[in-house]
């Protein structure tokens, strides 16, 4: 394409050299040396891809997936399209993907997952939980129509028939794997299963891959219920076998790892307990008699009886000393009664009346011993005699002073 002669603006030449390079280049492969690899808060990365002789810019966005973790000084295999980023007038390479050479895709995001994971502390020995040693319901995650499930029922039949199963059934391969068996590990936390078995037969490690994500170690990291991995054959390793809590080498191996006590087993071990519990009991039972037999053979135990008579009466003599007690102290309190009434009687103003005195009154007026009758002669006033029984009116006629002998 040609360019005006006329003078034009930056931007607009930008655009030219943008529009040339898409269209007379168009997607490139390139190899070369990461260096200053940054990831932006965004998710972006930028880095520049450089050799002996020169280098290039290269950006790759959020949304581009990595299945590894690049790092500064390592060679690549970029593919993308040749961009012009304006603002700094450079030409970078808009990367649509990235890949190690030398090495696959899927082993270098295996191995950065894994070395991410364990600065986590997903695999450390510390946070790994002890699997039950007699479990009696069981967690199965894995593919309801392979030969893994049948493996494992039958096998679980044959050593521990007393055992329940939880099936949850996931796809084991395939892009929606991941998502199906970390939904199906989360789903089982919601049952009182005791252990969970997360499997499936051997394989690549492309047939592998849904067990070496984020996704399922995230799953396996967050059950509350203890895990076994069962994936692959023995030389088989994923990221699921190092976050769980025990490896178990095949699914069959899972299986006898939870149901490591079969039936004869565990009946032996339940007629040892029960004849530990037998002879626990019979030793206890012999304590308790010989305790028993010495408390009946004791002084005390013997003169118990006599004790108690004793007691008794005891109680008796003190029961009639209380009652002398009472009885005394109620006749003297009667007495005492007595004679406070016969003194209160004897105050009274009506009470010498019964001895034969008698009261004067004048109406309604009592004629006291400092009044004089003669006032009531002067005025021929009548004079009401008061005695016990009878009351006689008189007319004084005539009064003379009488002196009494002093008592």
């Amino acid at each position: 394409m040609g360019i005006s002669k006329d003078a034009i603006t930056v931007a607009a030449l930008t655009q030219a050299i943008a529009l040339l390079l898409r269209e007379e280049i168009g997607t490139v492969r390139v190899t070369g040396e990461i260096s200053s690899f940054t990831t932006a808060a965004s998710g972006h990365r930028y880095f520049t891809l450089k050799d002996e002789a020169a280098q290039i810019d290269c950006v790759m966005w959020a949304s581009r997936t990595l299945n590894f973790r690049p790092k500064n000084g390592i060679q690549v295999v970029v593919q993308g399209k040749l961009a012009v980023y304006a603002n700094r007038g450079r030409y970078q390479i808009d990367c649509d993907r990235m890949t190690a050479a030398g090495q696959g895709d899927l082993y270098l995001a295996f191995a950065a997952l894994k070395e991410e994971l364990a600065e986590r502390g997903y695999f450390d020995p510390e946070r790994k939980r002890h699997i039950p040693a007699l479990p009696l319901k069981i967690g199965v995650v894995t593919s309801p129509t392979g030969a893994v499930i049948q493996d494992i029922l039958s096998t679980l039949q044959r050593r521990s028939p007393h055992c329940q199963v939880y099936l949850a059934p996931a796809t084991v391969q395939g892009e929606s794997a991941s998502a199906e068996i970390a939904a199906a590990i989360m789903a089982l936390q919601n049952t009182d299963a005791d252990v969970l078995i997360v499997g499936r037969g051997g394989g690549s490690i492309e047939d592998l891959w849904a067990f070496n994500t984020g996704e399922v170690a995230e799953a396996i990291f967050k059950s509350r219920i203890p895990i076994i991995s069962a994936v692959g054959h023995e030389t088989d390793f994923t990221i699921a076998d190092f976050v769980a809590d025990l490896r178990a080498a095949t699914p069959t191996a899972a299986a006898e790892l939870v149901s490591q006590y079969d039936r004869d087993t565990l009946l032996q071990q339940i007629n040892l307990w029960e004849n530990r519990f037998h002879q626990t009991v019979q030793r206890q039972m012999h304590g308790y008699r010989q305790r028993l037999t010495t408390l009946t053979n004791s002084y005390a135990l013997q003169n118990f009886s006599d004790r108690l008579r004793d007691r008794a009466q005891q109680l008796d003599e003190a029961e009639r000393d209380m009652q002398k007690s009472l009885t005394r102290h109620l006749r003297q309190s009667a007495t005492k009664l007595g004679s406070i009434t016969a003194h209160l009687r004897s105050l009274h103003p009506l009470s010498p009346l019964q001895r034969g005195f008698a009261l004067l009154k004048s109406g309604d007026r009592l004629i006291s011993n400092q009044e004089s009758l003669a006032e009531f002669h002067n005025t021929f006033a009548k004079v009401d005699i008061v005695r016990h029984s009878e009351i006689a009116q008189v007319k004084i006629e005539k009064v003379t002073p009488k002196q009494y002998d002093q008592i």
